[in-house]
């Protein structure tokens, strides 16, 4: 390792970083633009809130946000990281570049006027959105939404590299050309979808795969992503069954989500929310699998006939796919007494004809 390499660092034997001390992977980015002369600023400056443009905070795109905690905050402590604004022709107005929360907030508690700083005098856009950009990463965050709305953003001054490598780490996301492609098809649904995402129920995966749907087919899946609490794991597999039946029968995705037994699903009232996504979860692989979903029914109804669904404590599972030999025997014990009984009525079970019949190959 060169002299180079080890500049910076603190010593290896002082794992106390020193004041003032950022790992270079961890530095902002430099705000100067290229062919400007651009200062931050480092005057504060107090801004009647009267004068500040709330409205059209472009910038700042929090999705509903919670002001309850920063509004206690500001009233226990007051402001520590003043907002950010933009002055407007002519001087007398301000637009928000980063910190509408906070304003809000001040204006909440009945505050006349907020600590500001103020962008140099002629800052260019792409300086505004690094500023929000850079300010909210080591803050608060952001959303999906906000993520897939700053990409579609940054690409408005750089190219698709230079976003991924450079700007992907300050939304919190990995400098992967597919998660911005993705973040990209994102940027493009519909307002509804953009919602389900900044509450945080959509996955950028489903999101990406939704953006491959025609507005049919999105309608027509909004009632299912919309009403039941899935997953990601269970997004895609919604989606890409849907998308496999889509394929294999020659229609479309809203076709299939049309179908009477999966908007039953929906609508079941007897159901658990729970109860109503492995319903349709079900449902939906008996139409993918048929074959093998009447096997998996057929098993487990043989099963229920010759007692062994009668305790939870033991669970017989059929080889994977129903093909192999292997048969899987899954036992829940507490000590040697209850593994002993329990032993002793698999024992008696598997004694039966029927089940030498139901694990004959």
């Amino acid at each position: 390792m060169g002299e180079g390499a080890l500049a910076g660092r603190p010593h290896r034997l002082d794992r106390r970083p020193r004041l003032g001390y950022i790992h270079p992977r961890r530095r902002p980015p430099n705000l100067a633009v290229p062919g400007r002369n651009v200062t931050i600023p480092n005057r504060l400056q107090e801004v009647p809130l009267a004068q500040i443009d709330l409205a059209e905070t472009a910038l700042e795109m929090a999705a509903a946000p919670a002001l309850d905690r920063l509004a206690a905050s500001l009233r226990e402590v007051g402001l520590i990281n003043p907002p950010w604004l933009r002055p407007q022709p002519g001087g007398q107005r301000f637009q928000v570049v980063t910190g509408a929360r906070r304003i809000k907030a001040a204006a909440d508690l009945g505050w006349q006027e907020i600590t500001v700083r103020l962008t140099p005098e002629g800052a260019p856009d792409f300086y505004c959105l690094l500023v929000h950009l850079i300010d909210n990463a080591f803050t608060r965050g952001f959303n999906l939404r906000e993520q897939a709305a700053l990409v579609a953003r940054l690409l408005s001054h750089c190219d698709r590299e230079t976003v991924a490598a450079r700007y992907l780490p300050y939304l919190g996301l990995p400098p992967s050309q597919a998660i911005l492609e993705r973040l990209i098809k994102t940027a493009g649904l519909e307002t509804p979808w953009q919602q389900l995402a900044a509450s945080g129920r959509l996955a950028l995966t489903a999101a990406a795969r939704l953006a491959d749907w025609d507005p049919e087919a999105r309608a027509a899946a909004w009632p299912f992503l919309d009403s039941l609490r899935l997953s990601q794991s269970k997004q895609e597999e919604l989606l890409d069954q849907v998308a496999l039946l889509a394929r294999r029968e020659g229609i479309s995705p809203a076709a299939v989500l049309a179908r009477d037994e999966l908007r039953r699903a929906l609508t079941d009232s007897d159901r658990t929310p729970q109860e109503r996504v492995e319903a349709l979860r079900r449902r939906l692989y008996a139409q993918v699998y048929p074959r093998l979903s009447a096997a998996r029914v057929a098993f487990e109804t043989a099963l229920a006939r010759l007692g062994w669904k009668r305790t939870p404590r033991f669970r017989l599972h059929p080889p994977a796919v129903f093909e192999g030999p292997d048969f899987n025997l899954e036992i829940k014990f507490r000590n040697a007494l209850e593994l002993q009984e329990l032993l002793g009525e698999i024992n008696r079970l598997t004694r039966q004809e029927d089940f030498a019949d139901l694990t004959r190959g």
